[in-house]
């Protein structure tokens, strides 16, 4: 089983024809199921570190937990994974490659999170018809990379490059329990097949 390519929602700015939510809750809720949810399939990712380290000891998942960037996590799990396979003989092709799989997975995916992370939930007033645009989750006006810059006579969000509803929050939140649910299956198979740590040592 591998995990399917990462997608992403389509981007599309606020119009008359496409609003976001009536009130900033629906967003906040859907936030908080996202960044929960990434939370949990960091755990997973914590036992994968685990088993391809092949150490009883939880020391491997306490050193994995003091990394703070997502980007040097998937740097780490990428060298482990490489390690592991290239010592075991004969070489585990459909392993190695869902692990690739999952790990090009994850890359992708720790973009979003961090937009998820570091958005703000705000609303304005449409320049096409000056209604209100409804609640979208958007980057901050000094998240210069994330931002355009506009004249000032022009709202700053028109030149953000994410606008995420309730419905592209709850897509994400689904996205991550899918690697969530893939990197478990992938430690487990992977500890099963080469009787690396007896199950009670595992990560929970």
């Amino acid at each position: 089983m591998t995990i399917g390519k990462w997608e992403n929602t389509e981007f599309i700015k606020p119009s008359p024809s496409h609003r976001g939510e009536d009130s900033p809750e629906a967003i906040y809720v859907e936030v908080g199921r996202a960044l929960g949810s990434w939370e949990h399939m960091e755990s997973a990712f914590a036992r994968m570190f685990q088993v391809f380290c092949e150490s009883r000891s939880l020391a491997a998942c306490r050193a994995y937990g003091m990394i703070e960037s997502s980007f040097t996590k998937h740097q780490a799990l990428r060298q482990a994974t490489d390690t592991f396979f290239a010592k075991h003989k004969p070489f585990d092709t459909v392993n190695s490659n869902d692990t690739k799989a999952i790990l090009s997975a994850y890359q992708s995916a720790f973009q979003i999170r961090n937009n998820i992370a570091h958005g703000i939930t705000t609303g304005y007033n449409l320049s096409e018809d000056r209604s209100h645009s409804g609640y979208f989750l958007c980057p901050p006006s000094y998240a210069s990379k994330k931002v355009k810059l506009h004249e000032l006579s022009v709202v700053y969000l028109e030149g953000a490059n994410y606008f995420y509803t309730a419905a592209d929050l709850k897509f994400y939140s689904n996205r991550f329990v899918d690697i969530l649910n893939e990197a478990v299956r992938l430690a487990h198979t992977v500890n099963d097949n080469y009787h690396v740590i007896p199950p009670g040592e595992l990560h929970p």
